[in-house]
């Protein structure tokens, strides 16, 4: 595909590698993150064009069965936990204009809500090597806010295509919100592209949709404390001028944008979603 990042083809590829591996376990398995956002809404009409290096997939305990483990069918697939300690992060190398021993990551990952481990990172899955996933907090909505989607290639070459659940615009929105949030305390983790990823979703569903959705998140157990946290953290990063998700979309698209029509975007778009969810 012309003019798109050669790190994000390959990231496409590496993630249809992982579901390929993952095939037994496909059901239990929903796309989260960047990959997720672009699948959903693309460019959105922002002049940055989508890009992220790697994939990230939430793991559903209630749907995953205990055979094959998962380390095993990422192992057999060419996949190796990225370093020493890592939970939850699988690396792969693959050949690039800039480097033929490049690495990309795949992350398996359990919302906290249900991960059935008592330690604060290792989800510790029945049947699965302990650290073959990662507890994340905020990620919860996707097991409520999800439709099948078909996902393929970036490249004419590889023809895969995998049916695979995809998180809705509302999970994905609350999941970068506590991301933001999470990371605010380290500004040296902080990634603008986040706040951008969020604008993509607000100017790309139908506020009457994305409020449908969300308060799908507020009134299920799994997802609501998460769902409910978000809001509050949405309105100081989005829903007012000095917010930092208005920041750091500015940030984001550099010259690419006018910064005041990009901050002025997230702020009424931002409000217009409160509102409807009468927050």
């Amino acid at each position: 595909m012309s003019g798109v990042d050669e790190l994000y083809l390959v990231a496409r590829r590496v993630l249809l590698d992982a579901l390929a591996a993952l095939g037994p376990h496909r059901d239990a398995v929903v796309l989260v993150g960047a990959q997720a956002v672009y699948l959903r809404v693309g460019e959105a009409d922002i002049a940055v064009a989508p890009y992220t290096t790697d994939g990230d997939l939430a793991i559903d305990p209630a749907v995953l069965a205990e055979i094959p483990p998962l380390e095993q069918s990422l192992l057999e697939a060419g996949f190796f936990l990225r370093k020493k300690g890592s939970v939850g992060e699988w690396a792969t190398r693959k050949p690039t204009k800039a480097n033929p021993q490049t690495e990309v990551v795949i992350d398996l990952l359990v919302p906290a809500s249900v991960s059935p481990g008592e330690g604060r990172r290792a989800a510790s899955l029945p049947g699965h090597d302990k650290k073959a996933a990662r507890i994340v907090h905020g990620l919860e909505g996707a097991l409520i806010d999800a439709d099948v989607m078909a996902l393929g290639s970036l490249e004419l070459s590889d023809e895969r295509t995998f049916d695979v659940r995809v998180a809705g615009p509302a999970a994905l929105l609350v999941a970068k919100v506590h991301k933001i949030k999470e990371r605010s305390v380290d500004p040296r983790r902080q990634k603008d592209k986040d706040a951008l990823d969020i604008l993509r979703l607000l100017r790309g569903v139908e506020t009457a949709d994305l409020a449908t959705r969300y308060q799908r998140l507020l009134a299920d157990e799994r997802s609501s404390e998460v769902a409910a946290s978000a809001c509050a953290w949405f309105r100081q990063q989005f829903a007012e001028p000095t917010g930092e998700g208005i920041a750091m979309a500015v940030r984001s698209v550099g010259v690419l944008a006018d910064a005041a029509e990009i901050a002025a975007s997230c702020e009424v778009l931002a409000n217009d979603l409160l509102d409807a969810l009468g927050r």
